[in-house]
């Protein structure tokens, strides 16, 4: 794994990928349903553990974001204390 630097831009932007792939699962939700599809085989236990994965780093990276900004509300009331 890389560790890479997100911007908020960089981060919208995997969101929206993210959004985009759901709209797909959504989008053949909703044909499966109106055709009557019942039996698409897809290899499900490979998705699950990506989406676990996702899950997890982005909690685990929800939490780093928290831990920078609380460094960063800390670095600005020391220097509205001392008139910087």
């Amino acid at each position: 794994m890389t560790l890479e630097p997100y911007s908020p831009e960089k981060l919208d932007l995997l969101a929206l990928r993210l959004l985009d792939l759901a709209g797909i699962m959504r989008e053949m939700a909703n044909e499966s349903r109106e055709y009557g599809i019942t039996d698409l085989a897809l290899h499900d236990k490979k998705a699950q553990e990506w989406c676990t994965n996702l899950e997890r780093w982005g909690r685990k990276s929800q939490g780093e974001l928290k831990l920078k900004i609380a460094d960063a509300r800390a670095v600005r009331r020391v220097q509205s204390i001392s008139g910087q």
